[in-house]
């Protein structure tokens, strides 16, 4: 006798064309939340570094503060490889980061406007990068595990 329970569950292959376009425009929206992550967390490191000359206990709070953002940041990248359940969901993340980020210190005459030559902007550089990298590369998805159920088993009296 089957029962819903014991029934083997129909087996629905996903659209191959739907599946395709789906990575796709996620990877395309995740490059682009990362593309205004990263302009806005630039700025906000500007505003930082702006403040960097006040003292020990305002650079003490712009590294505690660069601390918590890099954090978060591996956060963000590693949420969106498991929201898109792909590891091109956080590379086009971080990839739209590091392109807006490299647009920002680009060489002008008279130094970068925005990151300036400040302690605290390189250590959120280079830390961006690295919480980037760490969040690609631990975010891949592994396949759901299948697990059989045990079938009872009928004592005979």
């Amino acid at each position: 006798m089957t029962t819903p329970e014991t029934a083997a569950a129909p087996h629905n292959s996903p659209n191959p064309f739907a599946s395709a376009a789906m990575t796709v425009l996620s990877f395309a929206v995740l490059l682009f939340a990362g593309a205004a992550v990263g302009l806005m967390s630039g700025f906000s490191m500007g505003w930082v570094s702006h403040f960097w000359d006040l003292g020990p206990i305002t650079q003490a709070g712009g590294v505690a503060a660069v601390v918590v953002y890099l954090v978060a940041l591996y956060a963000l990248c590693r949420l969106a490889g498991w929201g898109s359940r792909r590891q091109s969901g956080a590379l086009g993340f971080a990839l739209g980061f590091v392109a807006i980020l490299l647009a920002m210190i680009g060489y002008t005459v008279g130094g970068s406007i925005v990151i300036s030559g400040k302690l605290v902007n390189y250590v959120f550089l280079f830390g961006s990068m690295v919480a980037l990298a760490a969040g690609v590369v631990r975010s891949v998805v592994l396949p759901p595990r299948t697990t059989h159920r045990a079938q009872p088993q009928v004592s005979g009296a």
